[in-house]
């Protein structure tokens, strides 16, 4: 049985090589922004040359998504799809994922001040992706919706459970948004208990218009 080939030095420096220019690009994107760093700021925080970065990158825009799909957008996809998976869904155990969701936002806050200021100038580049961690929490969450209700006698209507799920999304990304990338002064505690609590009622419709 033939043994698996191992990797070349070439292909090893040259993924070391790109791994230090991720490195640099984000302690600069987060030290001083989007607008403010350049690839001759990353490169030369790397120890590499331009033409080095763009073999790699088609410019900066690239490593930033490529930065934040890993620490921001993997993880919150895998978070929702574990909420997919609840098998009680209650107040307590919504609060504790909105934690967790909120946890990552709280991490990784610099590097999404620097996402978002790309977004001005790159979006039509970037939207896409963040649209498709948009994307995977509706799919999960309305699934979610349409078996709570179906399991409570409630009307099950796709469109309705997409709806409920886009109004969920939309609740705790500008809450984390506003608390953690434009520092507005909420408790974070008292927040989180609200969404959690309309959260479930979005779910099972007790306390709504059903």
């Amino acid at each position: 049985m033939p043994k698996p080939s191992r990797p070349s030095l070439r292909s090893d420096l040259k993924q070391v090589t790109r791994q230090k220019l991720v490195a640099a690009a984000r302690e600069r994107f987060e030290a001083v922004g989007y607008s403010n760093t350049s690839a001759e700021d990353i490169t030369a925080l790397a120890g590499a040359s331009r033409a080095t970065f763009y073999l790699h990158f088609g410019g900066k825009a690239d490593v930033l998504a490529e930065i934040v799909s890993e620490v921001h957008i993997t993880p919150v996809i895998k978070l929702v799809e574990s909420l997919g998976e609840l098998d009680d869904i209650t107040v307590d155990s919504l609060r504790q994922w909105l934690v967790e969701f909120s946890g990552i936002y709280r991490r990784t806050r610099k590097i999404m001040r620097a996402w978002v200021q790309a977004g001005g100038r790159e979006g039509g580049q970037l939207i896409g992706i963040a649209d498709g961690m948009r994307d995977t929490f509706l799919d999960v969450m309305s699934a979610r919706v349409a078996a709570i209700r179906e399991k409570g006698n409630l009307p099950v209507d796709p469109e309705d459970a997409r709806l409920r799920s886009l109004l969920m999304f939309v609740e705790i990304e500008r809450f984390c948004y506003y608390v953690y990338l434009r520092n507005l002064r909420f408790d974070l505690d008292a927040g989180l208990d609200l969404i959690a609590s309309q959260w479930y009622a979005t779910l099972t419709g007790e306390g709504t218009a059903r």
